[in-house]
């Protein structure tokens, strides 16, 4: 069988886009989504639990 997929070369130089400048706005934007993501961890790791504790008397 034969591989129809060409290898990439790889690019030391190319190392993907640069971050994003340090503004406060960024700062912002970064906060509020730590926050987010943050609520939906706990909310992913507590709701089996309490969902258990109530329905799996």
């Amino acid at each position: 069988m034969e591989n129809g997929f060409k290898e990439q070369d790889s690019k030391d130089d190319d190392w993907g886009q640069p971050p994003s400048p340090l503004t406060p706005e960024n700062q912002k934007k970064a906060y509020r989504a730590q926050l987010i993501l943050g609520l939906f961890s706990l909310i992913g790791i507590f709701l089996p639990g309490i969902l258990f504790w109530f329905f799996g008397k």
